[in-house]
């Protein structure tokens, strides 16, 4: 390995982690294949659980989309099914156990207007990106994909690109339709997505707590 400046690379770090934020909204301008090509490269680099799947080296599998393509409009509509699948689920729920309500409806509000409006940054963003980690035991593919985004996003964010996670895509991974449309065994990977491309509006810092308040040295 190649010695570099640790202290430049240590401020750097820090300057892109705090400069990551989740962008909801995109220009029309489509970033460099190159740069979705180095994003990913940064996920397949992020940590898997090899002790879970064995000797395979086909544990992760990235799907781009491109906005406006005929697999993006397929994929579109069959995550508006699946969040009017939910609806249904919740108002059922709901009518069931009306003390719920409060705690539900800010979701049930938010999938009706995914089957209303489309999935934000699915049908906006430049790229959408799906994640498949193949399944092990014990089960950890959840938390690979995790490590797998955080990696795409920290390299997303040191592009100066904005990125989306789209939660919704971790519950298509039992559907028959997107499966076959991946080319993917059901019921043998995880899912994750995300939405890049360059961001429109770029959001103001999240209040974070004190990390040293929020620390206990254990003796």
């Amino acid at each position: 390995m190649e010695k570099f400046d640790k202290d430049k690379c240590n401020q750097l770090f820090d300057e892109i982690v705090r400069s990551r934020h989740s962008i909801r909204a995109f220009k029309d301008e489509k970033p460099p294949k190159e740069w979705i090509e180095d994003i990913i490269e940064a996920g397949m680099l992020a940590p898997y659980a090899a002790a879970a799947v064995g000797d395979t080296i086909e544990f992760r599998r990235f799907f781009v989309f491109e906005r406006d393509t005929i697999s993006i409009k397929t994929l579109s509509s069959q995550m508006k099914n699946k969040a009017a699948d939910g609806v249904q689920h919740f108002e059922s729920l709901i009518d069931e156990k009306p003390f719920m309500k409060s705690k539900l409806q800010p979701f049930l509000n938010r999938l009706e207007m995914v089957v209303e409006k489309g999935v934000p940054g699915v049908d906006t963003a430049p790229y959408f990106i799906i994640v498949a980690e193949l399944s092990g035991i014990p089960p950890a593919e959840h938390e690979s994909l995790a490590h797998v985004l955080e990696n795409m996003w920290l390299k997303a964010t040191a592009l100066d690109l904005g990125f989306q996670l789209i939660s919704l895509t971790s519950q298509m991974a039992e559907e028959d339709e997107l499966m076959k449309l991946l080319g993917l065994p059901i019921k043998k990977f995880a899912l994750n997505g995300c939405a890049i491309g360059y961001p429109a509006i770029t959001p103001s810092a999240t209040p974070r707590p004190d990390s040293l308040k929020a620390t206990r040295w254990m003796e």
